[in-house]
């Protein structure tokens, strides 16, 4: 189509060129071009909801998924009649052999019911973990965290084709053809959601594999057009793994980065070892046959660039670097012209004096000596005329401020290296290869969560927690209030890394996960044949949540595994050993657990509902302190220790107004009303900066409006 464009661009006849490109723009309109893949494939899940007539419906126990609709109740509602979608045969079962259907892009009214709180963290923020369909959770934090969240990050299935994720309530295996534009839309629509949860220099990750990455990177240069896109490869299986012809020892992390005009990415600090963090490959230095350097120069040798230049030697405050550019790129006399110049030089003192002038591009360097002192030019053991790294007269500023020094003299050539030095620098930009052995996900990921745990094989691919560790601690190393969303949050790794993050600098990072109970493929057979189907309690124990993500989560802030024996070891340090954090200690950190329900929207309107809704407005208002379920009849709530208010009738906004202006703490005031003008009157009088909400408006508005969302 670009070329096309161009050939447009080219025809003279104006009227004829506007024709062409109009007629271009209707082609454009109905014909995609980039990745193409069935956008249209409908998505349903199961929904703990009552039935009613016209519910869509499932059995239980129909492990294919079909799909049928209930006509009429008979029994005293006990049983129901249904009629199937594909060949509208009708049956007549129990209400409790079904399940609801719910097709993506209904609205639908989710509300958080808590299952109980571990808190050791004094008055920091709760951490939230749900279970519950990611989508709808998605749904619910636009109304919670809409342009609030720091970092996304994400660990979706890999869609390998070993029946390792569900779509439409059924397993996906590569012998479903339509597997790949599946996975696509089913990743589509979280995102296009999640970007919406970004803040302005809120970043999105990744973690892939060769199975979708092509597919994925293609996707978010769609959705995210207008952000910068890197894609880290990342060592996280040293052993390999038994496939033909290669042994993958890799996987991918997609970093999705606001194109701001500024680093959002945050490098490693520089005393960290090469172990503790971002292994840096060691590259052969070409110019080892120089004998350039400083003097009795202490620190280790890096070919870590500026200006394409070698930081040869380092301490404590000072690197020190070639004068003379080194690369491969504009670091030759024809491409800098201006910066060929002689550097004039006490042989005797050993000291840097001055710079000359630039010369001609045919001009010879002149070495002869000019009142005792020796012109240096920047010319390499080869022969080839090199340039110094900066024009003169910033080379000259940098001299008379005692900063360029001469280093060894080269017999080779002779001649002297002249070196400079910059304060030592804080940080290190990050590569886009990553290599450590803290990253393999056998040891600090399967063998991990066995040691938290004490069981084996209760999760599959768990990630390294160091591995995730890293990857926030690239976007929030300096935001220790940040907000990072999960929402394929599997074992809760994004969770542990985090207090690991908050328990180095005394953060107060907070993290919003959700994973589902899905159960194993397996287990879910047996229970099936046993009788047991979804929704009974002997099957939902053995899901993720109940088995692994909550369990973890306790255990790791408790320092106890669920039998209540200590967690044996340490965490590793910095340093890559086996000294750190002990996992004893547990962490000071509050967790809350959450279920996704499902609201009436009428039971909302009408109030019903407060104290169902009343988690996830405390949550929007930061998930600090205390919530209270007000009385009956309450004029307003505003908890001694929490940063919320509710006021319930207007006619009381006086008094609770009085009781909230000395209240600085106070981020999100819910104001209960049916008038567009009083809400507006009292939101005008409230203190600049507080956030507001009519109730029960807002709350509906929002799931009627964003479950509408193209999909």
């Amino acid at each position: 189509m670009g070329r096309m464009d161009d050939l447009v661009s080219e025809v003279k006849d104006e009227k004829l060129r506007n024709e062409l490109r109009a007629a271009l723009s209707e082609i454009k309109r109905y014909k995609r071009f980039g990745i193409v893949f069935e956008e249209h494939i409908p998505e349903t899940t199961l929904l703990d909801l009552p039935v009613k007539i016209n519910s869509l419906v499932q059995r239980r126990d129909d492990e294919r998924g079909l799909l049928w609709r209930v006509s009429s109740f008979t029994d005293n509602n006990a049983r129901v009649s249904i009629i199937a979608l594909d060949d509208m045969k009708m049956e007549n079962v129990a209400v409790k052999e079904l399940l609801v259907v719910k097709r993506f892009g209904e609205p639908i009214y989710p509300a958080l019911t808590s299952l109980g709180a571990i808190k050791r963290g004094g008055n920091k923020p709760v951490h939230a973990v749900i279970n519950g369909e990611n989508f709808h959770a998605l749904q619910l934090f636009l109304y919670l965290y809409e342009r609030q969240v720091d970092c996304i990050y994400i660990d979706p299935p890999y869609n390998t084709g070993a029946r390792d994720w569900k779509y439409n309530n059924r397993y996906v295996d590569a012998a479903d053809g339509w597997r790949h534009s599946k996975w696509l839309s089913f990743i589509e629509k979280r995102l296009r959601l999640a970007k919406r949860l970004l803040k302005i220099d809120g970043v999105l990750i990744v973690t892939i594999d060769e199975h979708e990455v092509h597919h994925l990177g293609m996707l978010l240069e769609r959705l995210f057009p207008e952000y910068l896109r890197y894609m880290v490869t990342m060592l996280t299986n040293p052993k390999g793994t038994g496939k033909s012809n290669f042994s993958r020892v890799d996987e991918y992390v997609f970093f999705v980065v606001p194109n701001l005009g500024y680093d959002i990415i945050k490098g490693r600090p520089v005393e960290a070892s090469l172990d503790s963090s971002i292994f840096e490959l060691d590259i052969e230095d070409d110019f080892g046959s120089e004998d350039e350097g400083i003097e009795e120069a202490e620190g280790d040798e890096e070919n870590i660039t500026e200006f394409e230049q070698e930081t040869i030697a380092t301490n404590d405050k000072w690197e020190y670097r070639h004068a003379r550019r080194r690369g491969t790129e504009s670091s030759y006399r024809h491409q800098r012209p201006n910066q060929f110049y002689p550097i004039y030089i006490d042989e005797k003192s050993k000291k840097v004096v001055r710079t000359g002038a630039a010369i001609g591009i045919g001009d010879e360097p002149n070495t002869s000596k000019i009142n005792g002192l020796t012109p240096i030019w920047p010319i390499d053991a080869e022969g080839h005329h090199r340039v110094w790294g900066f024009i003169p007269e910033t080379m000259q500023n940098i001299i008379d401020q005692g900063n360029v020094f001469l280093g060894r003299y080269n017999s080779k050539i002779g001649s002297w290296t002249i070196n400079y030095r910059v304060p030592k620098k804080i940080t290190r930009k990050l590569k886009t290869l990553w290599v450590n052995k803290a990253y393999d996900a056998g040891t600090h990921g399967t063998g991990m969560l066995r040691k938290i745990l004490g069981q084996p094989g209760l999760f599959q691919f768990p990630k390294s927690v160091y591995a995730v560790r890293d990857c926030l601690a690239a976007v929030v190393r300096d935001r220790p209030d940040a907000l990072i969303v999960d929402f394929f949050a599997g074992s809760g790794t994004t969770f542990h890394a985090t207090c690991l993050l908050n328990s180095q600098d005394e953060g107060r990072r907070k993290t919003v996960l959700v994973t589902n109970n899905e159960v194993a493929q397996k287990t879910a057979q047996e229970m099936t044949n046993a009788g047991i189907f979804r929704g009974d309690l002997e099957y939902e124990q053995h899901g993720i949540f109940q088995q692994v993500t909550r369990p973890r989560c306790e255990a790791i802030v408790r320092g106890k595994r669920p039998n209540g024996i200590t967690i044996p070891g340490n965490h590793i340090d910095n340093k890559g050993r086996k000294r750190g954090r002990s996992f004893g200690l547990g962490f000071e950190e509050n967790v809350e657990f959450f279920n996704l329900e499902y609201l009436d929207p009428d039971d909302v309107d009408l109030g019903r509902k407060f104290g169902t809704i009343l988690p996830a407005l405390w949550l929007a208002a930061g998930g600090i302190g205390d919530r209270e379920v007000p009385k009956i009849n309450a004029d307003f709530s505003i908890p001694l220790n929490s940063t919320y208010g509710v006021l319930f009738k207007e006619s009381r906004f006086k008094k609770f107004y009085q009781q909230i202006k000395d209240r600085p703490e106070i981020r999100v005031l819910y104001l209960v009303t049916d008038s567009e003008e009083a809400y507006a009157e009292m939101r005008s009088a409230l203190p600049k900066g507080v956030k507001t909400s009519m109730l029960y408006r807002d709350y509906l508005r929002n799931f009627q409006i964003n479950g509408r969302i193209k999909l």
